[in-house]
């Protein structure tokens, strides 16, 4: 009985998915680039037409005709690929296990591997150019490059404990570094496990830790019990937010010396996870576990409509534009818009 009430409303999905894009009846299921077995991690958008997405088993696929079809560009690996960043057309990154960098500097159509010097997963990139660009891992460890990845420098940060009661400061000094994001070649954030979050104003030569302010909110008193954050971007140098476990949100205006949680906020998204999300001219999106999105109108978070049901966790969300954006997640699902969010196209190819 468990077996069919997982795979009934995966089939459910599957026959949505068909009946909304009429092409899907004309592609050979043993030619098809994407499948419901598909994990899909992330999502660039690089053209109004062209985008790369990333996932499971290796797998890279570009489309140049905003999703109506999809080519599989070869990574020449197996591993999970976590994460997909462009400094330009041309030039691009991705990361996944055992320490794997993929470059690319023909906008994504031949991928070569970098050396990283770890064997750690590497779950996520920020590049401000074809130069400086850096990564987070697992351990507490942090990567930095000035010449595009031809060498890359490792660091680990060493976790503070204040706040922490004494028989939980084992469990803090190695926290999971989830995401990282870089405004210039020098100021920058990073967000992981027990609600850490780190800024650096030097170009990640050091990192100074910043969630203090969080101890005493949402009835959190001790940096343990604190959420990990998955996903953190900023709009500009004093306005930025991270999200995370049990659907949680901390909020800055003055550059994370301050972070504060929305008890508003943290009712409406309830405790499904939140992984990701992209900010652009004051509005912005959210997506999570269990198919959920928000996006950000008249400066509140409101659930937002996809136009078809969507179970699957949802782990990456990406604009070119205000109106160009790109959704993807667990069973091959890949949404994309081209009109800021009012209508949702699904990739079936």
């Amino acid at each position: 009985m468990l077996r069919c009430r997982f795979w009934l409303p995966l089939l459910g999905l599957v026959v949505l998915l068909a009946s909304c894009h009429d092409e899907v009846r004309d592609v050979p299921l043993s030619t098809r680039t994407i499948t419901v077995s598909d994990k899909f991690y992330d999502v660039k958008a690089l053209s109004p037409e062209k985008a790369i997405v990333v996932g499971y088993g290796g797998k890279i696929l570009m489309t140049t005709d905003a999703g109506k079809s999809w080519q599989a560009k070869p990574s020449g690996t197996e591993l999970a690929l976590y994460n997909v960043k462009f400094a330009d057309a041309q030039n691009g990154w991705v990361s996944g296990q055992d320490g794997l960098i993929l470059h690319t500097t023909d906008g994504g159509e031949t991928w070569s591997k970098q050396d990283s010097g770890i064997t750690l997963p590497i779950f996520s990139l920020s590049f401000v150019n074809a130069t400086h660009g850096w990564a987070v891992s697992e351990q507490a460890t942090y990567l930095r490059t000035t010449n595009g990845g031809a060498s890359w420098e490792t660091g680990r940060i060493e976790a503070s404990i204040e706040g922490v009661s004494e028989d939980a400061t084992l469990a803090l000094v190695d926290p999971v570094l989830y995401d990282i994001h870089f405004l210039d070649e020098k100021m920058g954030w990073m967000v992981g496990e027990f609600g850490k979050i780190y800024h650096s104003t030097d170009g990640g030569v050091t990192w100074q830790e910043q969630q203090g302010s969080l101890l005493g909110q949402a009835g959190i008193e001790d940096a343990l019990y604190l959420p990990a954050w998955f996903g953190i971007r900023f709009a500009n140098a004093n306005e930025g937010i991270a999200v995370g476990l049990e659907g949680k949100m901390a909020k800055t205006t003055d550059g994370g010396k301050t972070w504060n949680f929305t008890a508003e906020e943290i009712s409406a998204f309830e405790t499904a996870p939140l992984y990701a999300l992209a900010l652009r001219n004051g509005g912005g999106w959210l997506v999570g576990a269990a198919g959920r999105v928000f996006q950000l109108r008249e400066g509140a978070w409101k659930a937002a409509s996809l136009g078809l049901p969507v179970v699957p966790w949802l782990r990456s969300v990406d604009f070119l534009d205000d109106n160009h954006g790109w959704i993807v997640g667990g069973f091959g699902i890949i949404l994309h818009t081209t009109d800021g969010g009012k209508n949702w196209r699904p990739s079936v190819g």
